[in-house]
């Protein structure tokens, strides 16, 4: 295999993977990324987990077609240190990888491409298109909330539905709270209505990384056990979390009889401030509405008290007092 690439195509392409490769896996082969020069004057630059595949296209000069595998991480930490502008990659019968660039030289021990795990493609699948910017903003009201606890396999994700009408609906919960976002998400065709699945902690990530980077114009799929996002050149496979998601429409109240508005930011500011002084195990701290004005508290027996009044723009209902953890809020 032997190839001329621009420096910083190539450093791009390797630094969309890095997120994928594993360093903890028993199986070595999965910190490496896929190299191949294909005939039609294109570079292939994937990486996989099993769960979580990255598979992108970039423009090179082919000079021979081939494939190789080699360490993802190192392969990116020399193709982003090079001096020039174009690199010569070279790999002979023993796979070893040779990367040229003005005065640098720099040799790989790469693996047979024919021990890496088999890739999953696109072919089969059928991708709507949907907006990159309304899946972006779904994931940022609800990824911070994902649980991290691994006895709940169910709660280790983002549920993810169609809900018709060009509607996409995004649902967490760690079991101390629980979030919740819906979007039109049409863009140019009907998104049909499909039942829920759950996306992976990991997926999410990458699934954010991939929108932050390519924008409005990509599509989806769904099949059995498999989410696929794609855009120019690049796709996205994450394989889904198969549980059953909380029926997460029991815990949120139908109806209230209390209703306040506060401004965000400077309720924001003034939870970080009473949280100083707040328990390190619980992290309480009450919050007094009523007609007019919002008062936060915090009382710490080791650390002492802090108390501050908010102006409330409006308000409906009876008096009330509530604690909340200030990081959940």
């Amino acid at each position: 295999m032997k190839f001329v690439v621009d420096r910083d195509l190539f450093a791009r392409a390797l630094a969309r993977i890095q997120g994928v490769l594993s360093r903890k896996s028993t199986l070595a082969m999965l910190s490496n990324v896929l190299i191949e020069a294909r005939p039609d004057g294109r570079l292939r630059v994937a990486a996989t987990d099993l769960d979580v595949t990255f598979d992108g296209m970039t423009a090179a000069e082919i000079i021979e077609p081939g494939r190789a595998t080699v360490d993802g991480k190192r392969l990116y930490d020399v193709v982003r240190s090079l001096p020039g502008e174009q690199v010569d990659v070279s790999v002979g019968p023993d796979d070893k990888m040779l990367l040229r660039c003005k005065h640098s030289e720099f040799m790989l021990h790469g693996t047979p491409a024919d021990q890496y795990p088999a890739l999953p493609a696109t072919e089969g699948v059928e991708l709507s298109p949907i907006s990159g910017s309304a899946l972006r903003e779904l994931i940022e009201r609800t990824g911070f909330s994902v649980s991290t606890d691994e006895s709940r396999p169910n709660l280790n994700g983002v549920f993810f539905r169609c809900v018709g009408k060009n509607r996409v609906r995004m649902v967490s919960t760690d079991g101390h709270r629980l979030s919740q976002g819906e979007r039109d998400a049409g863009r140019g065709g009907d998104i049909a209505e499909r039942d829920g699945v759950i996306i992976p902690r990991k997926g999410v990530g990458e699934l954010k990384r991939l929108l932050e980077e390519v924008g409005d114009d990509v599509a989806f799929g769904i099949t059995d056990n498999m989410l696929v996002v794609g855009a120019t050149d690049l796709v996205l496979f994450v394989r889904l979390i198969e549980a059953a998601f909380p029926d997460y429409r029991q815990v949120i109240p139908k109806s209230s009889e209390r209703r306040a508005v506060v401004r965000r930011l400077p309720f924001l500011a003034a939870l970080r401030r009473i949280g100083i002084l707040a328990s390190e195990r619980t992290h309480g701290v009450r919050i007094a509405v009523r007609p007019g004005s919002m008062t936060l508290l915090s009382d710490n027996p080791d650390l002492g008290k802090a108390r501050e009044e908010l102006e409330i723009e409006g308000f409906e209902g009876s008096e009330l007092t509530i604690a909340f953890n200030a990081r959940y809020v």
